[in-house]
């Protein structure tokens, strides 16, 4: 047998028994434990792994093993957390600290007389790996034991039976040490065995995605492994908690007062600090009632209704609930036929680009227009957007609407050119989506369609938004620059309402910003959203880019953002999205023809 390195037991070579040995040792009962002193020092050679424990009732380390790869060996083996942070890898002091906080809180409440945290330190990388200690620290500072194949897994759980090795199953969630979604079925099956009344909510947290592009998976697991703390406090032992999905949320706990959907809010939605950010969280919610007992209705059932209730929730905006009804399950069933003819409406040629106009603020003449999809319905009529880009989206269609909308846009502007003088510096914008900026021949389509068409540069304008910029900013930036030089145009959308860095507005290929609606409707009513506004103003005259206000509902607006020195404008207060034949129309009565 090869030599495996297995929780610390060296299966074969010098510093312990053979393989073989182990496993016969297993099999009878005898295998050694950790706490044995020899058996320890040599797991801790063998596995390249430093093992510590903190006192809480001192405030110090006490490390076992050989601390001369760490630069620490003419100190004594009692340790603060001072002299030991430059030991760690980059994020693993602040995953410890919050550990040691929450041990600290916890500790005289739940385990009085439990005061120490004991984690390894792997050498390789300085990265902390748990190995025994309090459930709360445990699920905060789970680290690499993912890496163990399933067969090791296998024989640890049967070499290790009856210890504290804090192995995972499939039952648990690994980052926050909840009941995942399969243990949740089987946990949440149990409990509604006995006789009651009982609601599950499920959360899904907003912008969860947008969270993670900013901050980085670690700092975001550093939250999401917060809020499941926080769930704990809230609602102890006597409920079955879960983490569902990345950023899904789950309470199945005893009815009562206050709701378990308004519990649930209090705990979660509260500001959470992390590496200077703070943290808003907000939660779409979906409640199911239920009565247990021998009739209960199925854990599987049951999580299907909440999650139906959660997308309803979805619907009314951000940070709503809703409960669940029997008129969902019809929703649904829409939602699938939605998709079918939506899947037959890209076939069939009712995909339309409809062009809202944009406008100069300072003359009042068209400068472009912004190609937007419309989908007409042969018997529902013009079905908007917002109707059907979140089933596009899922469907991973986004890539065909995208291809749709660009090719009509470069038809109208190339007929358009053809047929007026249009003003200098006329454009058509078209929205790229994250899948088609990750789209492989993406570049070479719009270079063709430019070149073919004989465009002049930047008379075919490509929108991005914050959000998507942020997916992978170098990767992002690679494909605009090479856009740019195709000869489009590259506008950076809703800005002022993502995370994105100011950086990046000089790294990117931006010539255009356009002021999210938020910002623009409340202009005269909101002294904030001036403000925010000036400031976009600000920097694109220092970054040498034009500015599109978005929103435009009034005069009163129009004028406002004039005399703040805002160039374009678009909005119903011009022109709501127009087919090909009004936008025209409206182009030749803007130009006098």
């Amino acid at each position: 047998m090869s030599d495996i390195n297995l929780f610390g037991w060296k299966m074969g070579g010098p510093a312990g028994r053979t393989g073989h040995e182990v496993l016969s040792a297993a099999k009878d009962g005898v295998l050694p434990t950790l706490e044995d002193p020899q058996t320890q020092t040599n797991a801790l050679r063998s596995a390249d792994t430093l093992l510590w424990s903190y006192d809480l009732s001192h405030g110090h380390f006490e490390f076992k093993g050989d601390l001369r790869n760490l630069d620490l060996a003419l100190l004594s083996g009692r340790l603060t957390l001072e002299d030991i942070t430059p030991v760690f890898a980059s994020g693993e002091i602040e995953r410890l600290e919050m550990a040691l906080r929450a041990q600290e809180v916890h500790t005289a409440a739940d385990l009085p007389g439990d005061d120490q945290v004991q984690c390894m330190l792997r050498l390789k990388d300085l990265r902390l790996v748990y190995f025994k200690g309090r459930k709360v620290a445990r699920h905060l500072l789970l680290g690499t034991l993912t890496e163990l194949s399933r067969d090791m897994r296998r024989v640890s759980r049967s070499a290790t039976a009856g210890s504290d090795l804090g192995l995972h199953d499939a039952h648990s969630d690994q980052l926050t040490g909840l009941h995942s979604r399969q243990g949740f079925l089987a946990a949440a099956r149990t409990f509604l065995m006995r006789e009651g009344d009982y609601d599950l909510v499920v959360g899904d947290l907003n912008r969860f995605r947008r969270l993670n592009e900013a901050l980085g998976h670690e700092r975001a697991d550093l939250v999401l492994g917060i809020l499941a703390q926080r769930l704990r406090d809230a609602f102890g032992e006597t409920s079955v908690l879960a983490r569902l999905g990345e950023d899904e949320f789950a309470v199945l706990t005893q009815r009562g007062f206050p709701r378990v959907s308004e519990r649930m809010r209090n705990a979660l939605e509260r500001t959470i600090v992390v590496a200077g950010f703070d943290i808003h969280p907000t939660f779409s919610m979906g409640a199911v009632s239920v009565e247990g007992g021998e009739a209960a209705l199925a854990s599987a059932e049951l999580l299907r209704r909440a999650e139906m209730a959660v997308e309803a929730a979805k619907s009314k905006g951000i940070g709503a609930v809703a409960s669940y009804k029997r008129d969902l399950e019809s929703d649904g069933l829409t939602r699938l036929a939605l998709e079918a003819e939506l899947r037959k409406a890209f076939i069939s040629g009712e995909i339309h680009a409809w062009y809202q106009p944009i406008v100069n603020l300072e003359t009042g003449v068209i400068a472009g227009f912004e190609a937007l999809a419309r989908w007409e319905h042969p018997k529902r009529g013009v079905i908007p957007p917002d109707h059907f880009l979140t089933a596009a989206r899922d469907l991973g269609m986004m890539t065909d609407l995208g291809t749709i909308i660009l090719s009509a846009t470069v038809k109208c502007l190339t007929k358009w050119r053809a047929a007026y003088d249009l003003p200098e510096g006329f454009f058509i914008s078209v929205n790229l989506s994250a899948p088609e900026i990750e789209r492989l021949h993406l570049v070479e389509d719009v270079s063709r369609l430019i070149r073919d068409a004989g465009l002049p540069a930047k008379c075919l304008k490509l929108e991005v938004t914050e959000s998507d910029v942020m997916r992978d900013p170098d990767a992002t930036a690679r494909v605009l620059e090479a856009l740019r030089d195709a000869g489009a145009g590259i506008a950076l959308d809703d800005f002022g309402t993502g995370f994105s860095s100011l950086s990046y507005l000089a790294k990117l290929p931006f010539d255009t910003l356009k002021i999210d609606r938020s910002f623009v409707s409340t202009l005269t009513s909101d002294a904030s959203s001036e403000k925010i506004v000036r400031a976009i103003l600000t920097l694109g005259r220092d970054f040498g880019l034009d500015v599109v206000a978005e929103g435009v509902e009034d005069a009163t607006v129009a004028a406002r953002l004039h005399g703040l020195g805002c160039g374009l404008g678009q909005g119903y207060g011009f022109a709501k999205a127009l087919k090909n034949n009004e936008a025209e129309a409206f182009l030749v009565a803007s130009i006098g023809l």
